[in-house]
C-alpha cells in the first residue's frame, strides 16, 4: 500500500466514529481489519511503568479483535511462546475494550522487548513484530 493510501486509510479511521458509519455499528469485515492492523502495527502493544511495575498493554489489539483469531507473543525473545487471550468479538460493539486488565503486569524493568504475531480470521499470519521498551 502506498504512503498516500495508508494516510487516506488512517484519515478514514479517524473519521469513522464521528460519522456514525454503518460499518462501525455492524462491525467491519475481517479483511478490512487486517489492513487496518497492518498500517497501525506500531501501536499493537505499548509499555508503561506504573507503581513499581512494568505494564504491557494489548488495548489496540483488543479493539480490533474481530479480525484476529490469535495473538502470540514472547518477552525478551522471538520465540512466540505465549498467547494473549482476546475477548470474544461482539459485532454490536466491535471496538469496545471491556477487558478489566488489557495488559500484562511484570516486575519493573524486567522486559526490554516483546515480539508479537497475529493470526488473522482468514488463517494468515502477520510477521513477528518486535517492540522495545524505552524508559
Amino acid at each position: 500500500m502506498s504512503k498516500l493510501g495508508k494516510t487516506m486509510l488512517l484519515a478514514g479511521l479517524v473519521a469513522l466514529p464521528l460519522t456514525g458509519s454503518p460499518a462501525v455499528s455492524q462491525g467491519m469485515p475481517p479483511e478490512q481489519i487486517k489492513q487496518i492492523l497492518d498500517v497501525t502495527k506500531t501501536s499493537w502493544v505499548s509499555f508503561r511503568d506504573w507503581n513499581g511495575q512494568q505494564l504491557i498493554y494489548f488495548t489496540h489489539l483488543e479493539s480490533w479483535r474481530c479480525g484476529i483469531d490469535f495473538v502470540f507473543y514472547s518477552l525478551n525473545s522471538t520465540d512466540l511462546d505465549q498467547m494473549w487471550e482476546l475477548d470474544a468479538c461482539d459485532p454490536s460493539n466491535p471496538n469496545a475494550v471491556l477487558k478489566e486488565k488489557p495488559y500484562i503486569e511484570l516486575p519493573a524493568n524486567s522486559t526490554q522487548s516483546i515480539t508479537v504475531q497475529l493470526i488473522f480470521k482468514d488463517g494468515t499470519k502477520s510477521s513477528g513484530e518486535t517492540f522495545y521498551y524505552k524508559p
